[in-house]
Protein backbone atom coordinates (compact mmCIF):
# COMPACT_ATOMS: atom_id res chain seq x y z
CA UNK A 1 0.00 0.00 0.00
CA UNK A 2 1.56 3.61 -1.07
CA UNK A 3 1.14 6.64 0.95
CA UNK A 4 -0.79 8.13 -2.08
CA UNK A 5 -3.54 5.66 -1.44
CA UNK A 6 -3.58 6.64 2.26
CA UNK A 7 -3.85 10.48 1.63
CA UNK A 8 -6.51 9.66 -0.75
CA UNK A 9 -8.59 7.23 1.67
CA UNK A 10 -8.38 10.08 4.52
CA UNK A 11 -9.36 13.21 2.38
CA UNK A 12 -12.62 10.67 1.20
CA UNK A 13 -13.31 10.18 4.93
CA UNK A 14 -13.43 13.56 5.63
CA UNK A 15 -14.87 14.90 2.36
CA UNK A 16 -17.52 12.50 3.96
CA UNK A 17 -17.62 13.98 7.13
CA UNK A 18 -17.91 17.50 5.88
CA UNK A 19 -20.89 16.31 3.71
CA UNK A 20 -22.40 14.06 6.93
CA UNK A 21 -21.80 17.26 9.23
CA UNK A 22 -23.69 19.46 6.71
CA UNK A 23 -26.52 16.81 6.21
CA UNK A 24 -27.09 16.65 9.99
CA UNK A 25 -27.13 20.45 10.48
CA UNK A 26 -29.25 20.91 8.04
CA UNK A 27 -32.19 18.44 9.49
CA UNK A 28 -31.33 20.21 13.07
CA UNK A 29 -32.31 23.75 11.46
CA UNK A 30 -35.33 22.01 10.01
CA UNK A 31 -36.51 20.21 12.78
CA UNK A 32 -36.41 23.57 14.94
CA UNK A 33 -38.31 25.28 12.23
CA UNK A 34 -35.09 27.62 11.53
CA UNK A 35 -36.46 27.80 7.89
CA UNK A 36 -35.43 31.37 7.20
CA UNK A 37 -31.79 30.20 8.10
CA UNK A 38 -32.03 27.19 6.39
CA UNK A 39 -32.97 28.64 3.08
CA UNK A 40 -30.79 31.43 3.62
CA UNK A 41 -27.44 29.76 4.61
CA UNK A 42 -27.80 26.35 2.83
CA UNK A 43 -28.96 26.80 -0.57
CA UNK A 44 -27.97 28.62 -3.66
CA UNK A 45 -29.94 30.80 -5.24
CA UNK A 46 -31.50 28.33 -8.17
CA UNK A 47 -32.08 25.88 -6.01
CA UNK A 48 -35.07 23.51 -6.97
CA UNK A 49 -36.59 21.13 -3.86
CA UNK A 50 -38.65 18.29 -5.72
CA UNK A 51 -40.65 15.14 -3.60
CA UNK A 52 -42.02 12.77 -6.68
CA UNK A 53 -45.39 11.35 -6.53
CA UNK A 54 -45.30 8.38 -4.70
CA UNK A 55 -45.62 5.54 -7.45
CA UNK A 56 -42.38 7.35 -9.53
CA UNK A 57 -39.06 5.05 -9.04
CA UNK A 58 -36.97 7.55 -9.96
CA UNK A 59 -37.18 10.79 -11.44
CA UNK A 60 -39.17 11.91 -14.84
CA UNK A 61 -39.51 14.95 -16.10
CA UNK A 62 -42.78 14.46 -17.59
CA UNK A 63 -44.07 13.13 -14.34
CA UNK A 64 -46.31 14.98 -11.89
CA UNK A 65 -44.85 15.30 -8.56
CA UNK A 66 -46.18 16.26 -4.91
CA UNK A 67 -43.58 19.28 -4.48
CA UNK A 68 -41.29 20.97 -7.51
CA UNK A 69 -40.35 24.12 -5.91
CA UNK A 70 -38.26 26.73 -7.46
CA UNK A 71 -36.46 29.51 -5.06
CA UNK A 72 -39.58 31.52 -5.55
CA UNK A 73 -41.89 28.80 -4.62
CA UNK A 74 -40.06 27.54 -1.75
CA UNK A 75 -39.16 30.80 -0.12
CA UNK A 76 -43.08 31.21 -0.74
CA UNK A 77 -43.90 28.06 1.03
CA UNK A 78 -41.33 29.12 4.10
CA UNK A 79 -43.51 32.40 4.75
CA UNK A 80 -46.38 30.69 4.51
CA UNK A 81 -45.49 28.20 6.99
CA UNK A 82 -43.91 30.38 9.81
CA UNK A 83 -46.20 33.08 8.95
CA UNK A 84 -49.04 30.50 10.32
CA UNK A 85 -51.18 30.75 6.74
CA UNK A 86 -51.07 26.83 6.35
CA UNK A 87 -53.69 25.57 9.00
CA UNK A 88 -52.53 22.56 9.43
CA UNK A 89 -48.75 24.01 10.67
CA UNK A 90 -50.80 26.06 13.09
CA UNK A 91 -49.52 25.27 15.64
CA UNK A 92 -46.35 23.93 14.26
CA UNK A 93 -45.48 20.00 14.27
CA UNK A 94 -42.57 18.79 15.68
CA UNK A 95 -40.43 16.93 13.87
CA UNK A 96 -37.55 14.54 14.34
CA UNK A 97 -35.44 13.40 11.01
CA UNK A 98 -33.29 10.13 11.61
CA UNK A 99 -30.67 10.59 8.64
CA UNK A 100 -28.28 7.56 7.96
CA UNK A 101 -26.43 5.82 5.22
CA UNK A 102 -24.78 9.06 3.74
CA UNK A 103 -22.97 8.49 0.31
CA UNK A 104 -20.92 10.56 -1.99
CA UNK A 105 -22.14 9.27 -5.20
CA UNK A 106 -20.12 10.85 -7.21
CA UNK A 107 -18.09 14.41 -7.99
CA UNK A 108 -18.59 16.24 -10.74
CA UNK A 109 -16.07 19.29 -10.30
CA UNK A 110 -18.38 21.93 -9.79
CA UNK A 111 -20.78 20.06 -7.46
CA UNK A 112 -20.97 16.51 -5.44
CA UNK A 113 -24.14 14.15 -5.85
CA UNK A 114 -25.15 12.91 -2.71
CA UNK A 115 -27.32 10.63 -1.30
CA UNK A 116 -28.96 9.32 2.29
CA UNK A 117 -31.93 8.23 3.81
CA UNK A 118 -34.21 9.92 5.95
CA UNK A 119 -37.38 9.01 8.45
CA UNK A 120 -38.96 12.05 9.16
CA UNK A 121 -41.10 12.11 11.98
CA UNK A 122 -44.14 14.51 12.57
CA UNK A 123 -46.10 15.04 15.41
CA UNK A 124 -49.01 17.47 16.26
CA UNK A 125 -52.79 17.94 15.66
CA UNK A 126 -53.17 14.73 17.32
CA UNK A 127 -51.48 12.11 15.13
CA UNK A 128 -48.00 11.05 14.17
CA UNK A 129 -46.32 10.25 10.84
CA UNK A 130 -43.41 8.75 9.57
CA UNK A 131 -42.14 9.59 6.03
CA UNK A 132 -39.75 7.22 5.11
CA UNK A 133 -37.31 7.71 2.14
CA UNK A 134 -34.42 8.80 0.41
CA UNK A 135 -32.57 12.29 -0.06
CA UNK A 136 -31.07 13.14 -3.34
CA UNK A 137 -28.79 16.15 -3.56
CA UNK A 138 -26.60 18.30 -5.65
CA UNK A 139 -24.40 20.02 -2.80
CA UNK A 140 -22.44 23.23 -4.09
CA UNK A 141 -18.82 23.59 -2.39
CA UNK A 142 -18.92 26.75 -0.23
CA UNK A 143 -15.45 27.76 1.17
CA UNK A 144 -15.37 24.44 3.69
CA UNK A 145 -19.24 23.84 3.95
CA UNK A 146 -21.55 23.36 1.41
CA UNK A 147 -24.90 24.72 -0.79
CA UNK A 148 -27.78 22.88 -1.89
CA UNK A 149 -28.62 23.54 -4.84
CA UNK A 150 -30.93 20.55 -5.73
CA UNK A 151 -33.18 18.73 -3.18
CA UNK A 152 -35.17 15.39 -4.18
CA UNK A 153 -36.71 13.51 -1.39
CA UNK A 154 -38.35 9.92 -3.17
CA UNK A 155 -40.90 8.95 -0.56
CA UNK A 156 -40.88 4.84 0.01
CA UNK A 157 -45.05 5.09 0.68
CA UNK A 158 -46.67 3.69 -1.61
CA UNK A 159 -49.53 5.92 -0.80
CA UNK A 160 -49.84 9.06 1.58
CA UNK A 161 -53.19 8.56 2.18
CA UNK A 162 -52.03 7.72 5.97
CA UNK A 163 -50.53 10.68 5.97
CA UNK A 164 -52.71 13.43 4.11
CA UNK A 165 -50.41 16.35 3.29
CA UNK A 166 -47.31 17.24 3.18
CA UNK A 167 -46.92 20.46 5.22
CA UNK A 168 -43.72 20.06 6.53
CA UNK A 169 -40.28 20.82 4.87
CA UNK A 170 -39.30 17.28 4.02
Amino acid sequence: MTSEVIVDEAAQVRLWHRVSQFLFREARLLDEWRLIEWYDEMLTDDIRYVVPATDMRGESADALGLIDDNPARLRQRIEQLLNGEVWCEDPRSRTNRMISNVEILADQGSYLEVAANVVAYRYGHGRSDAYVGKYRFELVPDGESFRIRKRVVVLDHETLYEHGKLSIVL
